[in-house]
């Protein structure tokens, strides 16, 4: 078969490692980027091209990609045009990603649902935020769209900090809003495949820090979590419809909740084995998904149904 992947960046760990796991398991696979992403109009029809290369030729695109802020638009017409290939299974398909891809919409359909989020606001100026300040103390501001804990502030008092305010604002316009829960011994990273949960870790901030995050020097240990919050995680995943996900919990007065949903969760920090674990499964997940698919229509599978 062949896969193709679609990596967030050329920094990006662990594409790389799922395309050697594939071509492992016997799959022609390889990694691209969002910009690779072009198309050819020809007789009027649109050809996508990957590289160059007609999309056709690929059976599966795993999507990793990320949509950057700065480039959202283009980004969301690169992962449209991957999507109008006939008989070509997208994982997952736009609108499922790109929904999955803003943690404020993400929340606000989880809290829907009924699932356990972490209070949350969407800050538009500095009076906002204080308000948040005046009812939760603490609290943490990021912008809707990033990974790997940049731009991810604690904010305690609004006139000391009032600069990485106004600047957050002017450069995101509205920053998601939480509740600081203290949590010296770390959050928890469950990490969701179809339905199953492969890889799990236990983030531990530095201890001049307070960011459970890798790339911020977080020092991260595998962990079997309570089935309860499998459950959930795996629950979160269909209600968002996505095939892969990454549910960031924190311990909380009343109990763990959901802090962030990833869409593009990444494993680098895991040991060896662990990776490989994960990236077996992803593997053999999404080729059975597109299989089902192509057996039952011919066609890419829907997203799964919420339940």
């Amino acid at each position: 078969m062949r896969i193709g992947i679609v990596a967030w960046d050329h920094e990006d760990p662990d594409s790389p490692e799922l395309a050697r796991t594939g071509r492992d398991l016997g799959h022609d696979t390889s990694v691209f980027f969002l910009g690779d992403v072009s198309c050819d109009l020809t007789a009027g029809a649109v050809g996508t091209t990957i590289g160059g290369e007609p999309a056709t030729a690929f059976d599966l695109i795993i999507s990793r990609a990320q949509i950057r802020y700065e480039q959202a638009q283009s980004d969301h017409e690169r992962y449209g045009l991957l999507c109008q290939v006939p008989g070509v299974t997208v994982l997952d398909p736009a609108d499922v990603y790109l929904n999955a891809e803003s943690k404020l919409l993400a929340l606000q359909r989880l809290g829907a649902a009924g699932l356990p989020i972490a209070p949350t606001r969407c800050c538009r100026n500095p009076a906002d935020v204080a308000a948040a300040l005046a009812d939760w103390g603490e609290v943490v501001v990021k912008p809707s769209f990033g990974l790997g804990g940049a731009d991810v502030e604690r904010v305690r008092n609004l006139g000391h900090d009032s600069a990485l305010v106004e600047g957050l604002l002017k450069k995101y316009e509205r920053l998601v809003c939480q509740p600081y829960y203290p949590h010296p011994d770390g959050d928890l990273r469950v990490t969701v495949v179809g339905d199953e949960a492969p890889l799990n870790m236990r983030r531990v901030p530095r201890s001049t820090g307070w960011k459970s995050n890798a790339k911020q020097g977080a020092t991260v240990h595998m962990v079997t979590p309570p089935p309860e919050l499998v459950e959930v995680s795996t629950r979160a995943a269909r209600v968002m419809g996505v095939t892969m996900a990454g549910l960031d919990f924190l311990p909380t007065p009343d109990g763990h909740k959901i802090i962030e949903f990833n869409n593009c969760p990444g494993w680098y920090p895991a040991p060896e084995d662990h990776r490989r674990h994960l990236t077996e499964r992803v593997i053999e997940i999404m080729v059975g998904i597109h299989e089902a698919g192509h057996r039952v229509n011919g066609r890419a599978p829907e997203p799964r149904p919420v339940g």
